[in-house]
């Protein structure tokens, strides 16, 4: 009867874990055109090193309509940046740079009147380049 006892307890745990792994992959890429890249050259406003998601704003200046403005890149986990080539301080307030974006399907206004998108590369201020910076390509959340 012990080792009935323990295939039982033994099958659960494998179920409970298998049953918690898929929380793991919580975003989608669905709400951006991964199929699409933008071109931003501008100056980073802000710059969030934080989980689940690092993030940052840059604002477009008065380029082409559809890349002024302020935008919202969001990024993927710091952690998963560090093995990119990002450090806590790539990006500063100030720093003029390019980003290449996939802008989101449905472009709205966010809350602080800019707009989103995911980031896909960015040449920054040195010249050194992170991501995909050819114009191709598609960004990931998770």
């Amino acid at each position: 009867m012990k080792t009935l006892t323990k295939i039982v307890t033994l099958t659960m745990a494998a179920v409970a874990t298998l049953a918690v792994l898929p929380a793991g992959a919580h975003h989608s890429t669905a709400a951006f055109e991964t199929g699409r890249v933008l071109k931003i050259t501008g100056t980073i406003t802000q710059f969030r090193w934080i989980n689940p998601h690092a993030s940052f704003k840059v604002d477009g200046g008065a380029g082409a309509a559809d890349t002024s403005g302020l935008w919202t890149i969001e990024m993927t986990a710091p952690n998963v940046l560090i093995n990119q080539g990002w450090t806590r301080d790539a990006l500063k307030a100030g720093d003029k740079v390019t980003i290449y974006v996939n802008p989101l399907r449905n472009q709205v206004e966010l809350n602080d009147g800019s707009r989103g998108s995911l980031y896909v590369g960015v040449v920054l201020a040195d010249g050194k380049t992170l991501g995909r910076t050819d114009g191709q390509g598609s960004g990931t959340s998770n």
